[in-house]
């Protein structure tokens, strides 16, 4: 709180205001200001808060007629009428706040395994956190419900805020309001949030290991794994190195692919597992069906994971875990794996209530499934193969025409631009489009390993959702077969506006320019650039680090020669520049100025955004940048009046509305 000494000129004192500041300066001439044991000068207002001035951080202290000011020591002055001040003090007049509990819940975070419990030392507070990546979500209490905690100036929702814990973290605990002047790194002086400093430390096992986990499959009788069709019996054994959970147990086994299949049993093929009940392998979330993948592609092991990172920070449904392994086949060691979830209905991938009357669906080019569990569609002649339900297998609730019928009215609706929110969650789709976009994955157009669902076929207001992402060894740059182009080709490649012909490839280019479903791409781009792509450029090198054993490893059982700590590098630079790239071409060049909430028209609704950027007095953030209508460096009600002039002038309002 600031409040200018102009501000308070030409009050008349009252006695009682007399009084106070005859006490005040009778406190200063008694205790020097830098005297010895002088700490800080603790305000107490009326209202119960405190304002701290540290005396390394004030030059002066003065009690005037009616206000006391304290002048910092890089001149700026912070005046407070005495009408509002109770008592000034040397020390602080109520105790602080604790934290009680300080943990990490592995539900909220992507790629922890484990919960991890804080321990706690006065005010200290230190974890152990087995998983890959640093950002986390922090769950705490505090003894106080009143009492918040801050991080930088940043009030830290317990469950919600995320934040990099490769270095200490130092949580501020106090009461709202309550402030103190800091010095900070460049010397300036800022009031920040005042409360008991906790140091929170983190160490990650990931940083000490010497090895990824190890996967030992055994097949019945030593038997070659042959078929994509036929399970065989098999024991799973895996050794978590002590960062992830181990385990042995049954499990049926089979190969899995299309052209990276091969029925030569040295080759380097993926595999699906199944066992007989739910697991919770590696600590992952528990279910029945896994996936190791192979990366066959030369170049092509770090993409599924950076690819699958990048997923889970834009919000796409049920993104998938990536964690490296080294897997050994009968004794025979076979390089670096993914292990991963199936996608599918199931409680570690698309989670639902009732399976049985939804409807997975993949669009593929391979079209490969049996007669009637596939159908075209009615417009544009999608392949589709229908995954799940097998109809066969059914008790006959749903059939392959009631799904193709719904889909069909979905496609109809896009090819018509009619409006897509009675048949496609817009929302889903939004954050699948933009995966793919940033990662440049054009398999979506070919269309290949492209996912979308029905929670309720039956159900007509149950709308089609998009997701989860799969296969991503044909994205991230990769172009001409070439392993090195991985994280360095494509980095401005125009992702929905260079695409193949033919209907059924502009399904997405179609898709992509709806109105409703832009705005709310540009709304989930704003915040991933705010919040997410720090942390995915980051995850680049926090994921090599941890597979950078195995990754060495593996070309002794299959060549590959790329430099992946250098990929890595390009990774992280390749991401930020594609993301700024979207950000700014596709986005914020196409806005109108005065189109406030970027929706790609300029009306009223643009007036309302702003009059709540205005009343919610928020200054961060692109909206607040397009929110300055007028330039000139405030966001007022000045703004408003040039909005609304605008509006006028263009005749938007009438032309829109």
């Amino acid at each position: 709180m600031e409040i200018s000494v102009e501000h308070f000129k030409g009050h008349r004192p009252s006695l009682a205001s007399l009084l106070r500041i005859a006490i005040l300066m009778l406190a200063t001439l008694l205790v020097p200001l830098h005297g010895q044991g002088q700490a800080a000068k603790y305000v107490l207002f009326n209202d119960g808060h405190i304002h701290v001035f540290p005396t390394g951080c004030i030059s002066n202290y003065q009690v005037g007629n009616d206000q006391v000011t304290f002048t910092s020591i890089d001149g700026v002055e912070y005046s407070y009428p005495l009408s509002d001040v109770r008592s000034i003090t040397d020390e602080a007049t109520r105790p602080l706040p604790l934290v009680t509990a300080f943990w990490i819940d592995n539900d909220l975070n992507y790629q922890v395994m484990d919960d991890c419990n804080g321990v706690m030392n006065g005010d200290s507070i230190r974890l152990e956190v087995g998983g890959i990546g640093k950002w986390l979500i922090a769950s705490f209490t505090l003894s106080d419900t009143a009492a918040t905690a801050t991080v930088d100036g940043l009030k830290q929702h317990s469950g919600v805020s995320k934040l990099d814990f490769a270095n200490d973290r130092v949580y501020a605990v106090g009461y709202p309001g309550d402030m103190v002047l800091t010095t900070m790194a460049d010397s300036t002086c800022s009031m920040q949030p005042f409360g008991r400093s906790v140091v929170v430390s983190v160490d990650f096992v990931a940083d000490h290991r010497t090895s990824v986990p190890r996967i030992d499959i055994v097949t019945e009788d030593g038997a070659d794994i042959s078929s994509r069709v036929d399970y065989q019996d098999a024991v799973i054994v895996i050794d978590g190195k002590g960062q992830f959970p181990s385990m042995t147990e049954p499990v049926k086994v089979r190969g899995r692919g299309n052209t990276s299949w091969s029925s030569k049993p040295e080759a380097k093929n993926s595999y699906r597992l199944k066992f007989s009940s739910k697991k919770r392998p590696l600590g992952l979330p528990r279910g029945k069906n896994w996936v190791l993948l192979a990366n066959k592609i030369k170049g092509s092991m770090l993409t599924n994971a950076i690819g699958m990172k990048a997923a889970s920070l834009l919000g796409t449904v049920a993104a998938n875990h990536i964690i490296p392994v080294d897997l050994y086949v009968n004794g025979t060691y076979k390089g670096n794996y993914n292990f991963t979830e199936k996608v599918g209905f199931s409680s570690n991938s698309i989670d639902l209530l009732d399976e049985g009357v939804a409807a997975l669906l993949e669009l593929d080019r391979y079209y490969d499934e049996a007669e009637g569990q596939k159908f075209r569609s009615d417009p544009q002649d999608i392949p589709v193969n229908v995954k799940s339900p097998v109809f066969s297998e059914t008790s006959g609730r749903l059939t392959l025409d009631a799904v193709s019928r719904r889909f069909d009215a979905s496609v109809a609706a896009v090819a018509n631009g009619d409006d897509l929110t009675a048949h496609v969650d817009i929302d889903a789709l939004a954050r699948y489009l933009l995966l793919n976009e940033l990662i440049c994955n054009k398999e979506i157009f070919h269309p290949k390993s492209t996912y979308c669902y029905y929670e309720n076929v039956l159900d007509d207001s149950s709308k089609l959702i998009f997701g989860p992402v799969w296969d991503l060894d044909w994205a991230c740059g990769y172009v001409g077969f070439s392993p090195y182009s991985y994280f360095t080709q494509l980095v401005n490649y125009d992702f929905f506006n260079r695409v193949y012909t033919g209907d059924q490839y502009q399904f997405f280019a179609t898709l992509s320019r709806d109105k409703t479903l832009a705005r709310r791409m540009f709304e989930i781009m704003e915040d991933f650039m705010r919040e997410g792509l720090d942390e995915l450029c980051d995850f680049c090198h926090d994921y090599y680090e941890f597979a950078s054993p195995s990754l060495s490893l593996s070309p002794t059982a299959y060549e590959d020669d790329v430099d992946y700590q250098e990929q890595a590098t390009n990774a992280a630079v390749w991401l930020r520049a594609r993301a700024e790239m979207i950000y700014h071409n596709r986005w914020l060049a196409q806005l109108d100025p005065s189109d406030v909430n970027a929706d790609g028209e300029v009306n009223i609704a643009d007036v309302n955004t702003l009059i709540d950027v205005i009343l919610d007095g928020t200054t961060s953030g692109d909206v607040n940048k397009r929110a300055d209508v007028n330039n000139d460096g405030e966001i007022n009600v000045a703004d408003v009046n040039a909005l609304i002039n605008n509006i006028i002038v263009n005749k938007s309002f009438i032309k829109n509305n």
